[in-house]
């Protein structure tokens, strides 16, 4: 039940940050059809100040203006949000453990059977390796 209150929390941002942003795009052709005798002298601040402090009333006005592209947006904004949050798959998964593929620079520790191979490895005393460790480390003339 938990993470069912976190993913329905995760949707209601979700779905109030795209609004806002389907809003100004929204609304933004009506507004250059207003101001298309004076493009470039065109309050733009002022429009996107006024949807980000009251997208309520700026939807409500789309609503009875009938704006088509306020309406498809509302719907690809609640479509891409459920999308997102049911049922889009998280980071990890099968690349959890690098036991499972193949990667550079990927470790692990190995297993025994990995390691004590039967017939690849030989086991030798403690006093033997010694003696070997000692014999390796005299030069040519017999001296360490």
């Amino acid at each position: 039940m938990k993470v069912m209150g976190i993913r329905l929390l995760l949707m209601a941002i979700l779905l109030s940050i795209f609004e806002l942003i389907m809003i100004n795009i929204a609304g933004i052709l009506p507004f250059l059809a207003a101001h298309k005798a004076n493009i470039s002298g065109a309050p733009f601040m002022d429009f996107v100040t006024e949807n980000f402090m009251n997208p309520i009333g700026t939807s409500n006005s789309m609503i009875e203006k009938k704006n088509p592209l306020f309406f498809i947006g509302s719907g690809a904004v609640i479509v891409l949000a459920v999308f997102m949050v049911f049922f889009a798959k998280g980071g990890k998964g099968k690349y959890e453990l690098a036991d499972k593929y193949g990667v550079h620079g990927s470790s692990r520790f190995a297993q025994k059977h990995e390691i004590f191979t039967y017939g690849e490895t030989v086991e030798v005393p403690a006093k033997q390796l010694m003696q070997d460790l000692d014999a390796s480390m005299l030069d040519s003339k017999g001296e360490k």
